[in-house]
C-alpha cells in the first residue's frame, strides 16, 4: 500500500489521539460528520409555560408546544500546510543523531508524520477557538484566508442571539461581595433558560478573588479543604480544580493564552470572566472535504466524509512537497440560553 496516499494517511490519522483542549472537551459534543454542504439543527430558546385552568366540565384548553426553529449553517474550511523542500532532506533534522543519520527518504517519512501530528494539534486549537467564541459571545465569526494567508476575505458570521450575561452589583474583589448569592443568581438565569450548570470555568484572577473572600469560604464545600487551606489540584493544560461550590458544582480556573488571528496573545478565559454551563451544551459538526489529488488529464474532485483529510502533493518547479490537512467544522448551541457568561471583576 502507498503510505503517501490519502487513504493510507486517513487510516493512520484516525488512530492518533487528538490534542486535549479544555473548553471543547468540557462544553462541546462531537456531533460527527455531515454529508451535505450545510449542517441542519433544531434551535430553541427556553420557556416555562403553565397549564391553563378551566371550569369543571368545560373540557380542555389547547396549549401551544414550545416552539423551535430549524436552522442551517455552512462549514468553514481549516487547511494548514507544511512544505518539505530539498534543503530539509539534505540537512539533519532537529534531534537527529550526528552519526548514523537517516537517509533522505527516511527523513521525509519522519517529517511527514511529525507534520501531520503538528497540524492536527493546530486544527484542534482552532476547534477550541470556535467553541470559546460561541460561549463568550454567542456568535461564530470566521475570517477566510486566501492566497496562502496573504489575503483575507470578509468573515462568515452566525449570530445565535445569546443574552445570558451577568454582572454582579458588587465585584468579587471588593468589600461586601456576595459571591454565593451571585452564583445562585447565575444558576437561576441558566435554569430559567431550560439549562443546567454542572461546572464552572473561571479566569485565574476570579479564582483568586473567590478564595480570598473569607465570607465566601465559610459557604464553600469543604471536601477540598485541609486544615483551613483549600487544596487546589493542577490538572494540566492550564486547568486547576478548585473544588465544589455550595451547590456541589465543580469549579475550575483556567490559565493560558493563544495567538489570535490578529497576531496578539489573548487569554483563553478573559480576565474577570466566569463561564457556568454543562457538558454538551454545544455541538460541533464536520462537513465533507472535497479536494483534487491528481494533476493533468486524470484530475478529478474527490469528496471524503471525514473530520480531517490529508493531502500530499508535489511541485516540480519548486522541487518541493506539501502536506495539507483539511477539516470543515462548525459549532452550534444545543440551547442558546443553556449557559451564562459572568463578568465578576
Amino acid at each position: 500500500m502507498d503510505i503517501y496516499s490519502t487513504r493510507a494517511q486517513l487510516a493512520a490519522i484516525e488512530l492518533l489521539p487528538r490534542e486535549y483542549s479544555a473548553l471543547f472537551d468540557f462544553f462541546c459534543r462531537d456531533a460527527g460528520t455531515v454529508e451535505d454542504e450545510k449542517a441542519i439543527w433544531d434551535f430553541r430558546k427556553g420557556s416555562r409555560r403553565m397549564a391553563p385552568t378551566v371550569r369543571p366540565g368545560a373540557g380542555g384548553v389547547l396549549m401551544d408546544r414550545d416552539g423551535y426553529e430549524t436552522r442551517e449553517i455552512g462549514f468553514c474550511c481549516v487547511a494548514p500546510e507544511r512544505i518539505i523542500e530539498d534543503s530539509n532532506l539534505k540537512g539533519r533534522m532537529f534531534g537527529e543523531r550526528v552519526l548514523g543519520a537517516m537517509t533522505p527518504q527516511e527523513r521525509e517519512r519522519k517529517m511527514m508524520a511529525k507534520d501531520l501530528v503538528d497540524m492536527r494539534k493546530a486544527i484542534q486549537r482552532r476547534y477550541e477557538w470556535m467553541v470559546r467564541q460561541v460561549i463568550l459571545t454567542g456568535r461564530l465569526s470566521v475570517f477566510n484566508y486566501t492566497n496562502e494567508g496573504r489575503g483575507i476575505e470578509a468573515s462568515m458570521i452566525a449570530d445565535y442571539g445569546f443574552t445570558n450575561n451577568y454582572v454582579p452589583q458588587t465585584k468579587w474583589d471588593q468589600a461586601g461581595a456576595k459571591i454565593d448569592a451571585d452564583m445562585r443568581s447565575i444558576f437561576d438565569l441558566v435554569y430559567d433558560g431550560l439549562g443546567y450548570v454542572d461546572r464552572i470555568f473561571m479566569a485565574p484572577d476570579v479564582a483568586d478573588a473567590m478564595i480570598d473572600n473569607s465570607k465566601y469560604i465559610k459557604q464553600f464545600d469543604g471536601r477540598n479543604i485541609d486544615m483551613g487551606k483549600i487544596n487546589t489540584q493542577y490538572r494540566g493544560s492550564g486547568i486547576r480544580f478548585i473544588g465544589w461550590n455550595s451547590d456541589g458544582v465543580e469549579m475550575y480556573s483556567m490559565s493560558g493564552t493563544f495567538i489570535d488571528d490578529d497576531g496578539t496573545a489573548k487569554a483563553v478565559i478573559p480576565s474577570g470572566t466566569l463561564i457556568a454551563g454543562s457538558a454538551d451544551m454545544l455541538k460541533m459538526y464536520f462537513g465533507p472535504v472535497t479536494q483534487v489529488e491528481e494533476t493533468g488529464m486524470n484530475a478529478q474532485h474527490k469528496t471524503y466524509i471525514k473530520k480531517q483529510v490529508p493531502l500530499r502533493y508535489g511541485s516540480i518547479d519548486g522541487n518541493s512537497i506539501k502536506n495539507r490537512l483539511t477539516s470543515c467544522p462548525t459549532v452550534v448551541p444545543e440551547n442558546v440560553d443553556g449557559w451564562c457568561v459572568a463578568t465578576v471583576l
